[in-house]
Parts: structure tokens; sequence; C-alpha cells
């Protein structure tokens, strides 16, 4: 469970403020996929940093499993951070590093030591088998969104994170990597957090928060908006 309550964050320079998040009431149920969506500037991206343990600089309170997270020590910060998977819109694979490296390194982040067959069974797993000693230059877009799912999935995290996950990418690929997505929620059983602008992709997920001005104006189910093209 993830609960956010009166959550503001404010951004300040020598001669600017500006505020980001508005009073931000939020609870999602552990295993759910849920959508944040809003146009440039309404607040996704702070959101997602709090929600995703990139941020601590804000006021309210986050709750993640029951526990209180801002203020706490860093060392508690970082066993949660451990237990969440981000997927982000430019991939962030580490170029000098094979595909293969990449998912060790976050294998051994999260888990200690790289575990090898689960590296394996993940490339595997979102059809990248034959790609792991390519270094990420070698790969299209959507094989590097791939890659990037795959590292986030490795040791099964409570929470993945997805900022903008296809706004790189052409609709066909888009497709196929939201796809993705939905088969690793089933599979996973995680929560999904999908950040996006666009109200089309948003609607696979289950649920739909629509961000304005740094404030939630809706929060409903996707059974109860009209229904987008079929992705």
């Amino acid at each position: 469970m993830m609960e956010l309550s009166r959550v503001s964050k404010v951004y300040q320079g020598r001669n600017f403020e500006v505020e980001a998040l508005r009073d931000v009431n939020l609870t999602i149920p552990e295993g759910q996929f849920i959508s944040v969506v809003g146009k440039s500037g309404s607040g996704k991206s702070s959101l997602l940093k709090i929600l995703g343990l990139l941020d601590s600089n804000f006021t309210g309170q986050y709750l993640l499993s029951g526990r209180q997270l801002r203020g706490a020590k860093d060392s508690v910060v970082a066993r949660a951070r451990r237990q969440i998977g981000y997927v982000f819109q430019d991939f962030q694979l580490i170029g000098r590093y094979t595909v293969r490296k990449n998912l060790e390194i976050a294998s051994a982040v999260r888990q200690g030591v790289p575990q090898q067959d689960e590296v394996e069974a993940c490339l595997d797993w979102v059809g990248l088998a034959d790609k792991g000693a390519s270094y990420p230059d070698e790969l299209s877009g959507g094989q590097k969104q791939r890659a990037a799912v795959a590292r986030a999935v490795i040791g099964r995290p409570q929470l993945i994170i997805a900022d903008e996950p296809t706004g790189s990418l052409d609709t066909a690929t888009a497709r196929q990597v939201l796809g993705l997505l939905r088969m690793v929620h089933a599979d996973l059983q995680c929560t999904l957090v999908l950040v996006t602008h666009d109200m089309d992709i948003a609607l696979v997920a289950d649920r739909v928060v629509l961000l304005v001005e740094g404030v939630v104006r809706r929060d409903v189910l996707r059974q109860e908006l009209p229904s987008g093209p079929a992705l």
C-alpha cells in the first residue's frame, strides 16, 4: 500500500518559486496498475520522484507498506528503494556495458550479488535472449525499452514505476512495450505506476489519476472512462 497525505512540492530559486504539487492525497493498493496522466508542467514528474523515493524534499506524508519514509534514515530509504524498479523514457541504460551487464548491476544492487540465472530468464522473458552481449547503441528504441523493463523486474520488485515509457517510440513499438508492461503486472502481481501525458496510453491501466497544475482533478477506475483506441 502506498499512501500520500497532503503532499506538496515547491521548487525555489533566487528569484522564483514554483508549486509543483498541492496537497495531493493518493492511496494506491498493493498490486494495482495505475496511470498518472497530465500535461507538461502538471506535476507528474514531481509525483513520480516522490513515489519512487528519488526526492525527499517535500511536505506531507508518504507511507509505503505502512512505513513513513519522509524523514526516514538513509538506510531505511535505501532498503525500500531496492524494492522499486524504474523504466524511463530515455531508457537510462549504461552505454559502456552490455545489456547483460546492465541487468547484472541491477541484480547486484537489489540482491547483493548478480543472480545470473535470473538475468538470463529476464532477457528471455522480454524477447532479448540473443541480445545479452549487445551494447545499448546496437539496439533499436523498442529493444532498449525491453532491456529497461528486464532490468526493472530483476529481483521481482514490489513496485515498478514507468515514466513516459513510450515517449520515444513509434506507435507500433509503443503497443508492444505497453503489452509487455501489462504482462509484467499480471505475472509479478506488483504495483505498477505508469506516468504519461497521453490519455489513450493511460487507459491501459486499471485506474487513471488526472493531474492539473499540481492538483488531483480526477481519480477514476478505467471502466468509468470512455474507451480509447486499442493498445
